[in-house]
This record gives C-alpha cells, sequence and structure tokens, in this order.
C-alpha cells in the first residue's frame, strides 16, 4: 500500500483486539489509584518513611504526565491539585507541620478514581489554602523530558531505565513513518504502548513532536524509546508492542489517532538494524 512505517530495533505485539476505549487513561488510572491507596495505607499506620517515599514517587509519575497532549485539560487541572496535596503531605511528614492530615488524604481516593471518566466530584475534598503554597514533586524521567537537549534526554533516560529495569532492556529507534500526506499533519508523534492480552498497559511513551518531514511522503522522527519493562518481562505477560501515530486537529481542537502498527513477540531481534512495520 502507499502506508509504510520504518522502525528500527526490539519490539514486540499481539493484535489489534487490544486497543478497544482508551487504554492508556485507564491503566494510567488504575495504576496511580494503587500507588496512591498503598501510600495513604502507609500513611495512616504510621509508616512514615514508606509514605513518604510512596507518595513522591507517585507525585512525581503524576507531574511528569502533565506534558502529555491526549489529556484534556480539566484532568490536568485536577492531576495539579493532586499533585499538590501529595507535595504538601510528603513536606508535613518531613516538618510535622501537618497542614493536610492522613484522613483528608484518604479523602483524595474519588478522585483518583474519576481521573479520566468524564465524572464530576462537584468541590475538591481538601481546601485549597491547605495545598496551594506546597513546593510541587518534580517530575520523574519516564520519557516526558521536553525541556533538556534531545541528546542529554535519552542519555538520562538510558541511565533511569538501567537502574530501574531487571533483565533485557529494550530500545526502539523510531525513524520515520511513511504517508503520501506526510506534510498535512500539524505536531505529529508516536505513542508507543506495551499492552498485555487483557488489555492491561505495562509501559507507554510518547516521541516528541515530528523532527520534520522526509520529502512529501515521510514523517521525520530518528527518536530513541527505552522500555521501563524487561524483555523477558514482556514475554512473561505475553505483552505486544503496538505503534500509534498521532496528530493535532485545530478545528476539533483535540489529538486524532491516524494509523497504527504493531509487531508480535517473536519478531523482537537482538541488535537488528532496521525493520519496516505494516501501517494500519
Amino acid at each position: 500500500g502507499s502506508r509504510q512505517g520504518n522502525f528500527l530495533c526490539l519490539l514486540t505485539s499481539s493484535g489489534p483486539a487490544s486497543m478497544a476505549g482508551d487504554p492508556e487513561k485507564d491503566a494510567l488510572r488504575q495504576d496511580w489509584l494503587t500507588k496512591f491507596q498503598k501510600a495513604a495505607q502507609a500513611d495512616s499506620w504510621g509508616q512514615v518513611v514508606e509514605a513518604q517515599e510512596d507518595y513522591q514517587r507517585l507525585a512525581a509519575e503524576i507531574a511528569a504526565k502533565q506534558s502529555v497532549p491526549f489529556i484534556a485539560s480539566r484532568d490536568k487541572d485536577m492531576m495539579q491539585r493532586l499533585c499538590l496535596c501529595l507535595s504538601a503531605r510528603i513536606q508535613g511528614l518531613n516538618t510535622l507541620n501537618e497542614t493536610i492530615t492522613p484522613m483528608e488524604m484518604k479523602a483524595l481516593e474519588p478522585v483518583f478514581k474519576a481521573l479520566f471518566t468524564g465524572e464530576d466530584l462537584g468541590a475538591f475534598p481538601i481546601e485549597a489554602h491547605k495545598f496551594q503554597s506546597a513546593q510541587l514533586v518534580k517530575p520523574s524521567l519516564g520519557g516526558e523530558i521536553m525541556c533538556e537537549g534531545e541528546e542529554h534526554s535519552e542519555w538520562q533516560q538510558h541511565q533511569a531505565v538501567l537502574k530501574s529495569v531487571v533483565g533485557t532492556v529494550v530500545s526502539l529507534r523510531i525513524e520515520k513513518i511513511g504517508l503520501k500526506d506526510a506534510q498535512e499533519y500539524i505536531d505529529p508523534f508516536i505513542t508507543v504502548l506495551v499492552v498485555d492480552p487483557r488489555t492491561n498497559l505495562l509501559d507507554t511513551h510518547d516521541t516528541p513532536s515530528a523532527r520534520g518531514r522526509g520529502g512529501t511522503t515521510h514523517v521525520l522522527f530518528n527518536h530513541q524509546v527505552y522500555l521501563n519493562i524487561s524483555l523477558e518481562d514482556m514475554q512473561r505477560e505475553q505483552a505486544a508492542l503496538f505503534f500509534e501515530f498521532k496528530h493535532y486537529k485545530p478545528k476539533k481542537k483535540k489529538i486524532s489517532t491516524r494509523a497504527w502498527a504493531f509487531m508480535e513477540l517473536t519478531e523482537l531481534k537482538r541488535d537488528e538494524e532496521k525493520k519496516n512495520i505494516k501501517l494500519h
């Protein structure tokens, strides 16, 4: 056909059935809720160090997603407030000067449950003056580093993954995607998703916006992605690797998915130079 995506390096996949609904947001919500419940539990039991560490990690993860284009501004506002509450509680545990109590932290659970669902909870459960002046936890290195130079950012991601992944580290170089109307897309980027057969999201990364166009038929990315899950864990989970090509539609003011591709785990090759994947 007229569409051909060129991706470099190690990859995986199972099939298009797992793309129903919005697995990215559902998985994020579930992941954050579980982590929050664990942290709040430690907090209510007086396990100060565990609570601080868990709140810190969660706040950094949420902060890292603040710049992701597929999240609506209303949800980003809620994420900002959650981050501030987590940050205020961490500072309270540090200084023993509580602005937010463990009981009030538990009241945030419905907010986590409502994220990305469109559900309106009415008033935010914690009064703004208790968290507004908190010093925000910084974003974690989850592939969302936009402010640094690209090479530095890739190096940081690589270092972070080497520390956190136990087993074989998988990196993918996304080189370019072939589309006959390549010139027409605004701020195109690619989302890489690692999904298991039950549609649970195991890992996700957004590339930065495309670096340019190759002639009239290719969108160029030339971006390295380091997965936060090992090759062995993906094999154990029978994971699939999906690539979604997304772009901004100004008239509808939203991000739209134009095409997607996937690979089977068996197609994963160590240090493979180049692989072409069919687009759907």
